[in-house]
């Protein structure tokens, strides 16, 4: 076996996604499995799962228990896999490419990376305001082209990457990370440090899910009091802040001094701030503040 897809689902329907994927499979005989885990779903939603999913051709649908989180659950997977590559594709996608699996067995002949990174894509057309705030920042700072990744040392994201089973069981993800964000910041960072090679291919999944601009903000809120978390208790080097943007702003201005001056200018602007955001008339350059603002505040509840 080459290759396991492993799909991490979590109160998400999956059956396009795994039928897009298992109709490659079959249709070029293609020495591919497909796992997908649960990461306990509601019942509703993982019934309608496994009733659809069940009679597909070699692709189990295993449910576990009690919810483990997003770092975790990947990690499970190396009990299940038989393929010597993984790869990871996020519940929410979807594969808009008639040759996604054919264009990454290609590339694990073709390339020398150990972790393979397709990307991923956002609906063309404008949403509605309320959840135009994840669409506007994921269109201008995460869908890239292959080559613009290459160019731009962007990292990657773990919606959509291949990776050799051995080298994620010599570097899992780290569980210490709960809730929602920047496990794959710490997991890149790791890797890149090992010197694993990321190699940034054109194939990338269409990302479905548009969260609303309020859960949009929260989800942002979880991921910087992890992104502290790491910061401060996992991987507290200089080598780590200059490889996060936000750190690296925020200990620019620590150096400046200017701190003090961000947060009174926060006290004035914040809640306005916020309101727009939420209302879903905003600049980036305001969403950028918000969380150097969260950050600030975070950094300063927890101690220094």
């Amino acid at each position: 076996m080459v290759l396991s897809v492993c799909i991490p689902v979590y109160n998400s329907e999956v059956k396009e996604l795994v039928v897009a994927i298992a109709k490659q499979i079959v249709i070029n005989n293609y020495p591919v499995e497909i796992i997908v885990l649960d990461d306990a779903s509601r019942a509703d939603l993982e019934a309608i799962n496994r009733n659809s999913i069940d009679e597909i051709n070699n692709t189990r649908y295993i449910s576990l228990p009690e919810n483990v989180g997003r770092s975790a659950i990947r990690n499970r997977f190396l009990e299940l896999a038989n393929g010597e590559f993984i790869l990871f594709i996020d519940g929410d996608s979807n594969v808009i490419k008639e040759d996604f699996v054919g264009n990454y067995l290609q590339s694990i002949q073709s390339t020398s990376g150990d972790l393979i990174f397709g990307g991923s894509i956002y609906q063309n057309e404008r949403p509605p305001r309320d959840k135009y705030l994840r669409w506007k920042y994921s269109i201008s700072r995460e869908s890239k082209s292959a080559l613009d990744r290459t160019n731009s040392h962007y990292g990657f994201k773990t919606n959509n990457f291949i990776i050799k089973k051995a080298i994620l069981s010599d570097f899992p993800f780290d569980e210490r990370i709960n809730g929602y964000g920047h496990e794959d910041t710490l997991f890149g960072f790791n890797l890149l440090i090992k010197g694993i090679k990321i190699v940034h291919v054109e194939n990338p999944v269409l990302n479905t899910c548009l969260d609303s601009n309020p859960t949009f903000l929260a989800k942002t809120s979880e991921s910087i009091h992890n992104l502290w978390f790491i910061h401060k208790e996992i991987q507290p080097s200089v080598n780590f802040i200059n490889h996060v943007r936000l750190l690296k702003t925020y200990y620019h201005f620590k150096k400046l001094r200017a701190i003090p001056l961000l947060r009174f200018v926060n006290y004035f602007v914040g809640k306005m701030n916020e309101r727009l955001l939420k209302s879903g008339w905003f600049t980036l350059r305001m969403f950028d503040f918000y969380k150097l603002a969260l950050l600030i505040n975070i950094a300063e509840k927890k101690g220094k």
